[in-house]
């Protein structure tokens, strides 16, 4: 059978084309959400009166609740400020823009006072609003360039004070609204997240771990809690070794009972019930040979029994405190960043993306 090396040439360029189509659509980021625990998940992308304009194009880099309406939610996104929606998602309006917003916090007792944190015009900054978006004032401007202040925590029994860190290190504290800043420590490593739970606050390091130290302490009080993590560690002189953790995403501190910590990192989630004396690593069904690094977690406020975590663009839940997990793919532009579950209903869940596109 004599063959058509023409035809041939034809179909391979076709599929070539086919494969790096420029016409096709990417894959979308922004903000997904489910109402029945995980079973379905869809995007809320929707920006309120545009024809254009969506999330689905923003990497989130955390969502939250107003504190006291939980059908009002925010998203703040490193490529695209802040937004919020007053209806659960289902349309979004932007609040603040011109600012990568990698953090941010919402007073308990008035809920219009919301804290943006990032980076801006190359700088670390972090702006306030006391009116609920309608208007901004700059309380912080990081002096060394390109030192996005990464994260921020309120004292959720006293507004005026709160706490940020920077991309180097550097732990700053408030008690005056802002007026006024003094440097609480340098740990000379990336702070991902804070956390100001009772009197107590953690700071969680990219490649240290998570620290805590007394609210009214000094900085030489702070205690590392992931020490043991950091070092590869044996079974009883046996040959079995587990390496160490290099590096840590994010972390979930229980407000009733400090002693439930879960911390996510490239070598999965780990959890320990006495507040950081005794790490467990929690087995995720990861795929054999796939990635196992761990992004995102969130716990119920209803019920502790109630997890989520991410891996990649993977959601677990588990409704036994991590002994058992079910399993939710997402076909999404990257990995799933943060999750926000509702405080009535553990049912409704959102997931920001990070884009990896």
């Amino acid at each position: 059978m004599k063959t058509n090396k023409k035809y041939i040439l034809l179909s391979v360029l076709f599929l070539l084309a086919a494969s790096c189509n420029p016409l096709k659509k990417p894959l979308p980021d922004g903000v997904v959400k489910t109402v029945n625990g995980g079973t379905d998940w869809q995007f809320a992308n929707t920006i309120a009166s545009s024809t254009t304009g969506s999330l689905a194009t923003l990497d989130i880099s955390k969502l939250a609740f107003d504190p006291q309406n939980r059908q009002n939610v925010f998203a703040g996104s490193y490529t695209g400020g802040l937004y919020e929606s007053t209806d659960a998602a289902a349309d979004w309006k932007n609040i603040l823009s011109n600012i990568y917003v990698y953090d941010l916090a919402i007073s308990p007792q008035d809920s219009k006072t919301i804290y943006a944190a990032g980076l801006y015009a190359s700088h670390g900054r972090v702006l306030k609003t006391s009116d609920g978006g309608g208007s901004w004032v700059q309380i912080y401007n990081e002096e060394n360039a390109a030192d996005p202040v990464r994260a921020i925590a309120i004292n959720p029994a006293n507004s005026s004070q709160l706490v940020l860190g920077t991309s180097t290190g550097n732990l700053v504290k408030t008690s005056d609204g802002g007026q006024t800043w003094q440097l609480v420590n340098s740990f000379s490593d990336q702070i991902n997240r804070i956390f100001w739970q009772g009197g107590s606050i953690y700071v969680l390091l990219k490649t240290k771990g998570l620290y805590a130290v007394n609210s009214t302490a000094t900085s030489t009080n702070f205690s590392e809690l992931t020490a043991s993590l950091r070092k590869s560690l044996s079974s009883n002189g046996y040959a079995f070794t587990a390496s160490a953790v290099s590096s840590f995403s994010q972390a979930f501190v229980d407000t009733v009972s400090q002693s439930l910590i879960y911390i996510t990192t490239d070598k999965g989630l780990y959890k320990t019930t006495d507040g950081g004396a005794h790490w467990t690593l929690v087995n995720l069904p990861v795929k054999l040979g796939a990635q196992v690094t761990a992004r995102a977690i969130a716990v119920a406020q209803s019920s502790s029994n109630i997890v989520m975590a991410s891996v990649g663009s993977t959601i677990y839940k588990s409704a036994d405190g991590g002994l058992s997990w079910q399993t939710q793919g997402l076909t999404t532009a990257g990995f799933i960043n943060y999750i926000l579950i509702d405080p009535q209903l553990p049912q409704i869940v959102y997931a920001g993306i990070y884009s990896t596109q």
